[in-house]
């Protein structure tokens, strides 16, 4: 693994993620995991798997590094936790027809593609199994363009809700530290984060149709700013943002507190300051 030669003092234990998929399920008391492990395609199920002693979690390797400069960059999102992928799959398994799993499985198998496909299941995980919900919806939004999740709730409103991946802002922020002699502030512009997501909506009524996004991001990002960026945003196509991953902390941002609340009991989420910082001094 190309852990071993570029970060060896980190890995403790090695293994495949296969063992470590059957154990995830074993320790959460899964039963006929073999029949949903076996859905995982042979390129990604034969990825290398450690125990990482810095964070005591149990990685598997499948990725590529990212290009910054004339270098390449070597980080987590070639490492993904193992109970992050075991999530995504069970997610699929459960919520996903056949075919719509099976081209999900296949993207989840590129390496190039394998983190922004892995992230897609996040809001489909952490909601309840009870509520209805579409993956990867056509004809809701503009044009012929889909909307990476529909959910229905029992008791509310429409939720369509697309998933981004950004890491624009941790290659400017690999290419500053590669030119500088020492790590420069945090530098970047909160409004990429939103670039796209505007034009995959037609204005909606918000009482009806909740329309936003889930952003992963690796940067953290000034509070003000990226509020003041989300509210530049048309509100009468974008709703909500909720800046988050796996975990169970977000940052949503809404115009409507009662939309806020809404989303938070809607994915079981607490508030997170992991996200954000703010620069103005008390």
């Amino acid at each position: 693994m190309i852990i071993e030669q570029v970060f060896p003092a980190v890995l403790t234990k090695k293994s495949t993620l296969l063992e470590r998929l059957i154990a995830e399920a074993k320790k959460r008391g899964v039963s006929g995991c073999e029949i949903f492990i076996s859905i995982v395609p042979k390129q990604l199920l034969g990825a290398g798997a450690f125990f990482d002693g810095m964070t005591n979690l149990w990685r598997y390797e499948f990725g590529v590094p990212f290009n910054v400069g004339e270098g390449l960059v070597f980080g987590t999102h070639m490492w993904p936790p193992v109970e992050c992928l075991f999530k995504a799959i069970m997610c699929a398994y459960y919520r996903l027809p056949v075919i719509t799993r099976t081209d999900y499985l296949n993207r989840l198998a590129n390496p190039q593609k394998h983190q922004e496909t892995l992230v897609e299941m996040i809001p489909g995980y952490k909601i309840d199994p009870a509520v209805a919900v579409q993956f990867e919806v056509s004809g809701r939004g503009v044009g012929n363009r889909t909307i990476d999740w529909a959910i229905e709730p029992h008791d509310g409103r429409l939720i369509l809700l697309d998933v981004k991946r950004r890491i624009f802002d941790f290659i400017k922020q690999a290419e500053r530290i590669h030119c500088e002699t020492t790590a420069p502030e945090p530098d970047h512009n909160p409004e990429l984060l939103f670039r796209s997501i505007e034009s995959k909506f037609e204005p909606a009524d918000p009482n009806v149709q909740l329309q936003g996004a889930w952003i992963i991001t690796d940067i953290k990002q000034d509070e003000k700013a990226l509020f003041n960026a989300f509210v530049a945003l048309d509100q009468s196509k974008v709703h909500f943002a909720i800046i988050g991953d796996w975990r169970p902390d977000v940052h949503i941002l809404t115009i409507r507190d009662e939309d806020e609340h809404y989303l938070r009991e809607l994915f079981h989420a607490e508030k997170s300051v992991r996200f954000t910082f703010s620069q103005e001094k008390g």
